[in-house]
Order: structure tokens, then sequence, then C-alpha cells
């Protein structure tokens, strides 16, 4: 217990230097990257995205990295994970496209340009592969999502299109150790290929095709930074009931990219949960509070995630949750060297206020684990 107590004094005098010494100058906070996670795994998003303190998979090396300290045996996973996400209304926009290809004039592009106003579109595809260890983990990701919004009056008063994509490509590591079964430590080092792209089309560009691709290849945004986080967890178990707290910080220092890509800020974030338990069910529910100090500037919806997790005999499970403000629900699926995911949720896609503008988003997940 005295080498927890010493560590305990140790990581408060590291973290308050880190607040001390947070940078006060003005910064860039343009990136598409706010306070959210750049990568959730899909049941913990159906399940309100509460992760800190008990992350699904592959989640663990992106929402704490001292989480794959806490476990029975060595290695906890080997996986490969692939997602797919689509916005609802998404669909119906597809069709439409589909109806108009082949025949593509200006009215047909002036009624796509209608349908956005009407019908935003919405898709995502994130990828992961990996080993997970007591100590150790590392995996290959990728994340990619574009978001079309229409307004039905722009900046110059006329209709336009928000185009909003952003995709990440990269390797994710941790270090993690636990002390007496109550403390887990660990660093999280990530490399991060980013790219982004965060442009508005009017309708004269709409309409003319090298005007519009012109327009979003000067918006694009690409570069290249070494990203950490630093994780602390502090558990308390009993037969039949875990307690858990956590605290995170993220983009220690401030992620600084090559290529003109905005810095991601420095974060600090805080969880706790609790889980009911017998020897092959469980019930967790979890409530994660993100950028604390608020230097991202976020309605305060947007920065809480809170839900639970009922898993039944390590084979089923069912996510609900309250996500950024909205209602999030799915499933998970482990069959013998398969597992399924899917449910849905919805994003927020308010610029400021939250709980205005909310798009349902439908996923489904196939991938495996060992």
């Amino acid at each position: 217990m005295n080498i927890i107590k010493i560590f305990f004094n140790l990581s408060c005098k590291f973290l308050f230097l880190l607040i001390c010494n947070q940078s006060v100058i003005a910064q860039d906070i343009s990136s598409l990257k706010k306070s959210a996670p750049i990568y959730q795994n899909s049941f913990d998003l159906a399940s309100g995205g509460a992760s800190m303190t008990r992350a699904t998979q592959e989640g663990v090396l992106f929402a704490n990295p001292s989480l794959p300290a806490f476990g029975e045996g060595i290695i906890r996973s080997i996986f490969l994970k692939n997602t797919a996400s689509i916005g609802a209304q998404s669909i119906g926009f597809l069709n439409d496209v589909v109806t108009a290809a082949g025949n593509l004039n200006t009215a047909q592009l002036q009624n796509l340009l209608g349908d956005i106003v009407k019908k935003p579109v919405y898709f995502g595809l994130d990828s992961a592969a990996g080993l997970i260890t007591s100590n150790f983990s590392i995996a290959g990701f990728s994340s990619a999502k574009i978001d079309l919004n229409g307004r039905q009056f722009g900046i110059l008063g006329l209709p336009d299109i928000q185009i909003k994509s952003n995709g990440f490509v990269g390797v994710a590591s941790a270090i993690s150790t636990q002390f007496a079964d109550t403390l887990a430590i660990g660093i999280g080092p990530k490399y991060i290929y980013n790219a982004e792209i965060n442009a508005d089309l009017g309708v004269n560009d709409i309409l003319n095709a090298s005007q519009a691709q012109s327009i979003i290849t000067n918006s694009l945004k690409n570069g290249t930074a070494i990203s950490t986080d630093i994780g602390v967890t502090f558990q308390k178990r009993t037969k039949h009931f875990d307690v858990r707290i956590a605290g995170v910080v993220e983009d220690v220092g401030n992620t600084q990219f090559t290529g003109g890509v905005p810095p991601w800020l420095q974060t600090y974030n805080a969880g706790i949960g609790f889980s009911i338990h017998d020897e092959t069910n469980a019930l967790h529910c979890a409530l994660d509070y993100r950028d604390i100090s608020d230097v991202y500037k976020e309605d305060l919806p947007k920065k809480v995630y809170m839900g639970c997790k009922l898993l039944i005999t390590r084979i089923f499970g069912l996510g609900f949750g309250y996500l950024q403000g909205w209602p999030s629900y799915g499933f998970v699926l482990n069959l013998f060297l398969m597992r399924i995911e899917a449910g849905a949720y919805t994003k927020d896609a308010g610029n400021y206020q939250a709980g205005l503008v909310g798009r349902q988003v439908y996923f489904a997940s196939l991938g495996f684990e060992l």
C-alpha cells in the first residue's frame, strides 16, 4: 500500500504541473476533432459512449490506456474489427442518386442539392486490428467519416452544402501496469495521419465541377503527429460488485500536426462506473465527463456520456445510453471466432448549442476475437 500512496502523490503532482504549465496562448481550435475520442468501439457507442472505466475490445486503446492492466491472464484479446455506419436520412439520398445516375443534368443536380438540404448525408468506416495484453497493446486503425449538411440559407443567403470529412490512419499503443489490483496506470502513444476537409459549396459551385473540386482541394488539410494519452484507474472489487474511477489526460502537451492541420488540444477527462456481476453475467453502468477545462468550448451535453451494458453468458450483450444528449442502443453477439455488433445512436450535428440538430446513425460491425 505504501507503493500505491507514493505513486498517487507523484501522479497528483504530475497532473498539477501539467495544468499549471498549459499554454495560455490562443490556439487554432478549428480542427474537426473536438473533445470526443478519435475512435470508439461501436458497442461502447451504443452504450452511451462512457468507456473510460470499462471499454470493449479495441476501445481500451483509445478510451484509457490504463485499462488493459486490469483483468485475468496476460493476453486479453487478438482482434480484427470493421464497422460501417450510415445516417438514417442518407438512405433516401442514396436512392435519389441511384435514380439520377446515367441522366445527371443541371436539373438533377439542383434536385440533389435540394435533397441534401432536406436529407443530410453521413457515412463512416472504421477498422482496427491488433493485440491487447496486460502490459503492452498495439493496433493498427483507420477511421473515415463524411458529413454533408445542406442549409437553406448559407453565408450569401442562398442554399449551400457544408462538407465535413475527417479521416485518420495510424498505430495506437498502450503500456500499462497495475498495483495490488487497486490502481492501474498507462500511457498511450499513437502515430496518426490526419486528413480533414471543412468547406462550403454554393449552388454555383455545385453546378461547376472544376470550381467545386478546387474549393474542396484547397480546404484539404493533412499531416502527421505523435499523440499521447495518460490514464489512471482506481478500482475496488468484491465478489459481485466493482467500482472504478478513472482520469485521462488526452493529447498531452497538445498534439501538433505537420501540414497545417490545427492542433488537438490537451483535455482532462474523468469517468466513474460500477459493475454488478457473477461468473458469467454482468451489468456495467458508467458516466464520463470530457474536457473538464473546456478548451474546446463545447456545449455541456456534448461532453457527457452515460449508459449501461448488460452482458449475458459472455455471448450476448445489450447496450443502451445517453450519448451527447441523445439516446443510443445496440447489441453484441460474440460467437466462436466471430463478433457481430449493431445498433443506433444519434450524432449531434449542431455547431454550437447541443440538442437542436440530431442525426440518427445506424451501424453494423463484423470481426473476430481470440
